[in-house]
């Protein structure tokens, strides 16, 4: 935020930064992260263990540095980014376990497959403004990428959530409540990537380009995918919890069975 605020003044939803609308000044913002960081990691270190200190510091290079300075430069800051929002699960997963488990990566990847449906949408519908302030986004760079992309990362919900019964962290009946979300999400994005497969194909380019008809739908498909993510992530999330292998086994196991011992 500190490092862009010609270029968030630009787009509507982030002119209202503190930093952009003069309530905090750039050098005051880069103190306020640079304390805030320091101790928050400092925290993280004493408190935790070095490992979720280290993650913790990693996303906050990836995001200050890397990923804001790819934002003008290059499409693969979306990939970068989410990176960032890939990490924290591995930082939860770390405080009281290994980041051997294949559980804490079935999240991790989860939440970076996750965001490509939501940002690819999002961006698409404010693609305009990402131009504008000079954002280099898939939305308008390459449309037809854009929507494969958020197409095939919905689609790779379904691997990732049987995975996550697979290696033990969730119980068997997640695959099918699961499967009923991703299926949502992977069907509006599969219409958002059949509209604009065809708005952008060769036959409706050399025509003169999308019709108005067409480029309204792209961006009906493209809301209703933003809006099913949003929803998406929470519910999922949500029900991991409740089929936590084991989580019913003291309300629903076998009375009689006798308790091991140590």
């Amino acid at each position: 935020m500190g490092r862009e605020p010609n270029f968030d003044s630009q787009m509507v939803r982030t002119s209202a930064r503190p930093v952009v609308t003069g309530l905090v000044k750039p050098h005051e913002a880069f103190k306020f992260a640079a304390i805030t960081g320091t101790l928050g990691c400092s925290i993280l270190y004493l408190g935790v263990n070095p490992i979720v200190a280290a993650l913790g510091a990693t996303n906050i290079v990836l995001y200050s540095w890397l990923y804001t300075s790819l934002k003008r430069k290059s499409i693969l800051n979306t990939w970068v980014g989410a990176i960032v929002g890939a990490i924290p699960p591995l930082m939860g997963w770390a405080t009281c376990s290994s980041l051997a488990d294949p559980g804490a990566w079935c999240l991790a990847l989860l939440l970076y497959a996750w965001q490509f449906p939501h940002f690819n949408t999002l961006s698409h519908n404010i693609k305009d403004e990402y131009k504008r302030a000079g954002y280099v986004m898939t939305a308008f760079v390459n449309p037809k990428l854009n929507a494969r992309v958020a197409l095939r990362y919905s689609l790779l919900m379904f691997p990732i959530c049987f995975a996550m019964v697979y290696y033990g962290v969730c119980d068997s009946y997640f695959v099918f409540d699961s499967s009923i979300l991703n299926a949502w999400m992977s069907y509006t994005s599969f219409k958002f990537w059949l509209q604009q497969r065809h708005n952008y194909s060769s036959k409706v380019l050399q025509s003169g380009g999308p019709s108005t008809n067409d480029i309204n739908m792209a961006n009906v498909w493209a809301k209703k995918t933003f809006w099913s993510s949003i929803w998406h992530l929470p519910i999922v999330m949500i029900l991991a919890m409740l089929h936590k292998k084991g989580q019913w086994d003291r309300f629903f196991g076998d009375p009689n069975q006798e308790e091991l011992k140590p």
